[in-house]
């Protein structure tokens, strides 16, 4: 009874992630579009509009309110949000992997372990496209997110390893069985 809702919860999961994963594939297609749209009308979205120095909270360096998206940028924002649009989209084909072996009732299949090793390597490419960032035109919502991602990666090693483990487990007991 568990093992079934189990497989229908990852069977459930799989199509949120298919129709995330369409999504992420459809905006990297619009996204030199909507990065031009972003920077012939700079106003377009709210979070861009300059801040007046009033309005920043003590402390904060100016550079953490940039008062709009700078032109030069362009090439650099467009390169950045493909490295990070690729990532999440082999982060999430490697989830829906995980998924459908797990539906199949394989959740300790060998491919599991490397599964969770593209994830890893996925995740150092998210952080090296933040570290840069980090360097390039920085805010604390880059920072916060280069160091997330940096604690993720090892997540994913770990769970790369227990799998791994669960599997060598898994088949030495069929073995002795």
């Amino acid at each position: 009874m568990l093992r079934d809702l189990t497989c229908r919860l990852s069977g459930a999961l799989c199509l949120i992630i298919d129709f995330i994963l369409i999504l992420n594939l459809l905006a990297l297609l619009l996204l030199p579009f909507w990065l031009n749209v972003l920077y012939e009308q700079p106003n377009l979205f709210g979070q861009l509009d300059g801040r007046q120095a009033d309005s920043r909270p003590a402390g904060l360096a100016s550079q953490e309110y940039p008062a709009d998206v700078p032109p030069g940028s362009y090439p650099f924002y467009l390169a950045f949000l493909y490295v990070c649009g690729l990532s999440t989209a082999w982060i999430l084909f490697e989830g829906r992997r995980i998924l459908k072996r797990v539906a199949q009732r394989e959740p300790f299949h060998a491919r599991q372990s490397r599964s969770f090793q593209h994830i890893a390597l996925a995740l150092g490419l998210l952080t090296a496209a933040f570290v840069v960032k980090i360097f390039t035109y920085n805010t604390f919502l880059t920072l916060f997110c280069a160091v997330v991602f940096f604690i993720l990666i090892f997540i994913a090693l770990l769970l790369a390893d227990l799998f791994r483990q669960a599997y060598l487990v898994k088949t030495e007991n069929e073995l002795t069985i």
